[in-house]
């Protein structure tokens, strides 16, 4: 199975996922990341306010690195 990274672009800088997520396909990756962006909404006490990370985005890679799918925070809330 392939292993996806959902590193993460903040201010320009890209947080690099470590371990990475087992997936069978990059469909399954997507409807992860909104998965994480949801949860990312619904608990503010955990993740921080909308507005500290709504210009971040996941940059999905592949276990070669390659991008996969680059997937904004701001507007993920309403793509399901």
């Amino acid at each position: 199975m392939p292993r996806y990274f959902f590193n993460v672009r903040r201010s320009g800088v890209l947080i690099r996922d470590p371990e990475g997520d087992d997936l069978p396909d990059e469909a399954a990756a997507r409807r992860l990341g909104l998965e994480i962006v949801q949860d990312m909404l619904r608990l503010p006490h955990v993740y921080g306010e909308m507005r500290e990370w709504q210009r971040d985005e996941f940059v999905i890679t592949d276990e070669t690195g390659a991008t996969v799918l680059i997937l904004p925070f701001l507007g993920s809330d309403s793509e399901s």
